[in-house]
């Protein structure tokens, strides 16, 4: 069961999603709030199963957010945003070097967000 672990960082709060292994699925960027940081994960839970539009090849029209976005990241990887209904983005992952683990990644959060367990500290 995957877990989203809250930190106090320099200038306010931010979250990762864990994996029941410990290894971090996504991250958010900070929140000034902790309550802005946890009504994010709150947006997460509910976007997990959002489709994925997939920016490293042409597409036709862009599909609606809620969605998960695949890119070429500027550190010559693949990565994903998660963008909620208003297109927030609300989480991103780390930098894959295969298409294939970035949308593993995706998975995981559809498997480990809903139910995950919030820990803040």
């Amino acid at each position: 069961m995957g877990k989203f672990t809250v930190q106090r960082v320099k200038a306010g709060f931010k979250f990762n999603l864990k994996a029941g292994n410990g290894q971090i699925i996504a991250s958010s960027d900070m929140f000034h709030k902790m309550e802005d940081c946890l009504s994010a994960i709150e947006r997460v839970k509910a976007c997990a199963e959002a489709p994925v539009e997939d920016q490293t090849v042409s597409v036709g029209e862009p599909l609606p957010f809620p969605k998960f976005e695949v890119r070429h990241t500027d550190r010559g990887g693949i990565g994903f945003f998660l963008r909620d209904g208003s297109g927030a983005v609300l989480a991103h992952s780390k930098n894959y070097t295969a298409k294939r683990s970035c949308l593993a990644g995706i998975r995981s959060i559809a498997e480990n967000a809903p139910d995950a367990e919030v820990i803040t500290g």
